[in-house]
This record gives structure tokens, C-alpha cells and sequence, in this order.
């Protein structure tokens, strides 16, 4: 990957990263899980919306490194215009930060703390 500087990136352009990188580490998550694909889509579904971001980052928010804790508040305190029906403004903005945080972890390399944090927040149950 080219090098980014962090601290001049976009916090919106780092979630924008990170929304697709934490869907493709989810669904792999679930895929090696051994589900159908009906439970498959459901799970992956339900583990990359706002709502369930913004849990996991309240989660683990105070383990996060200082580094990432300026960058998370910087972007969910950026100039969100619009956000979905399905939950909250602050929800929104926690999942947007939650999304950089994921985007500049894999800018950095850090993949397994991308997948430990899949480990650690995601389940399912049904096959």
C-alpha cells in the first residue's frame, strides 16, 4: 500500500476505506464460520450497519491507542450532511468514526487487530 499520512487524510475519506475493508474481513469472518448463505448474508448484514459500529466502538474505545482515538473523534465529529433512518445521528457519526478507525488500521498494516476486533464483537449462532 502507498504510504498516507493520517493526520492529512480525510477522516470521511478513512471511513470510506474502512466501510469496505470492515465488510470484506466480516464477511470472510462469517464465511469461515461455515454459513449458508441465506444466515451468511443476514449476519454480515447485521454486523456493518451503523448501529452495530457504533456499539463496538463504545466497546472498545478506551483500548484504542491514543494515535486512533484523535483520528476516530476527528472523523465522526466531521460534517456528516445526511444519515440513514435506521439510527441515530450520534450512532452515525460513532459508526463513521469506528469506519476510519478500521481504514487507517488497514493503511497501517495492522490487519490482525481489524480481524481481533471482528473476533471479539461478532458472533453468530445459527448456521
Amino acid at each position: 500500500m502507498v504510504p498516507i499520512d493520517l493526520r492529512e487524510t480525510s477522516g470521511i475519506v478513512l471511513a470510506y476505506l474502512g466501510d469496505s475493508v470492515w465488510e470484506l474481513y466480516v464477511r470472510e469472518f462469517f464465511i469461515l464460520k461455515g454459513y449458508n448463505i441465506r444466515n451468511l448474508n443476514k449476519h454480515v448484514v447485521e454486523s456493518v450497519n451503523a448501529k452495530t459500529q457504533s456499539r463496538i466502538l463504545r466497546d472498545i474505545f478506551d483500548e484504542v491507542d491514543e494515535k486512533y482515538k484523535q483520528l476516530i473523534n476527528r472523523s465522526k465529529n466531521g460534517n456528516i450532511k445526511t444519515f440513514p433512518r435506521s439510527c441515530t445521528v450520534m450512532e452515525y457519526r460513532e459508526a463513521t468514526g469506528f469506519e476510519a478507525y478500521i481504514g487507517a488500521l488497514y493503511i497501517d498494516g495492522r490487519i490482525d487487530e481489524i480481524k481481533n476486533i471482528i473476533r471479539k464483537n461478532l458472533n453468530g449462532e445459527d448456521k
